[in-house]
Parts: C-alpha cells; structure tokens; sequence
C-alpha cells in the first residue's frame, strides 16, 4: 500500500519573494485593499510503497530542509492547510528536473529504495479579505504567481 507523505517547508527568516509578490499585488494591482499579506511554502510530496511513513519522513526532512533557516511540517496521505488564507498550490506542467533529481538524490545516495515518486510545488498562501477570497486567489494566480506556458495550479478549497 502506498503512501504519501507532503513536507510543508517555510523559511523562518523574511522570505523577499513572498514580500515582492505582495508589493506588486497592492501596489501594481490594485489589491491592496484586500491583501492582507502573501507568505510562501515548497511542498514536496513524496509517495512511498512500504515502510514507516513518519520514520522515513523524519529522514528527508532531514535531508530537504535546512534547520537553521527553515521550518516544516509532515503531513501522512493528507494536505490540509491552517485557517485565514487562501492556499495556491502552483507546479510544473512540464516534466520537474527538480522533483526528478530529489526522488534519485533519496533513492540513490540515502537508500530510499520505496520512494516511487517525488512531486514538488509552491503553495502561495494568501492573506485576503473582503467577499469570495477563492475567486481573488484565482485571479492573482493567473495574473501573477504562474507561467501559464510551464505551470499549472489549483486553488485549494476550504470547504468540506
């Protein structure tokens, strides 16, 4: 039985890209009467076919996050994201060279024979207020946060 384990991984110092992201939508697009802030996660979802899913996850956390400026999260066959933001979940429509190098980095050099798969995303995490947040986060996606040629993302919905 597979599992996936999503590593949720933020930086604890100022992030500029996050900061960048949310001038130019407040002050370049016209949302800063709404934005409240935009902060920045990596998620690397790594599907594994057999093992302890939390020790394994300890491992590459250990190898993916750098401790001294970043803080993560593990979430089993899950992805589920705190209240008071809209979470956009932006990846590569394109084959990931990243995510690829990731999934043989673990297999290869750290023996994660399991491993079947590694994908890897960005998830946007906006700050809005005012009336049909999800709609707005749409919108600033398509506007800002992807290439439309390369990227793909999702929206992903607070209702249940």
């Amino acid at each position: 039985m597979s599992q996936k384990i999503n590593l949720r991984v933020w930086l604890k110092i100022p992030d500029a890209e996050a900061a960048t992201v949310k001038n130019t939508l407040a002050r370049r697009l016209g949302y800063a009467d709404v934005l409240n802030d935009v902060k920045k996660e990596r998620l690397f979802s790594i599907e594994v076919d057999s093992g302890d899913a939390e020790e394994m996850a300890k491992s590459f956390a250990k190898e993916l996050v750098n401790e001294n400026k970043e803080s993560c999260k593990v979430l089993i066959d899950v992805l589920n994201f705190e209240e008071g933001y809209v979470p956009v979940k932006v990846s590569l429509k394109i084959e990931d060279g990243e995510a690829i190098s990731t999934r043989e980095r673990l297999r290869s050099r750290l023996g994660f024979t399991n491993v079947v798969d590694v994908k890897k995303a960005t998830i946007w995490k906006l700050y809005l207020g005012g009336m049909d947040p999800e709609l707005r986060a749409k919108k600033i996606a398509e506007e800002l946060l992807i290439n439309p040629h390369k990227d793909t993302y999702e929206v992903i919905s607070r209702m249940v």
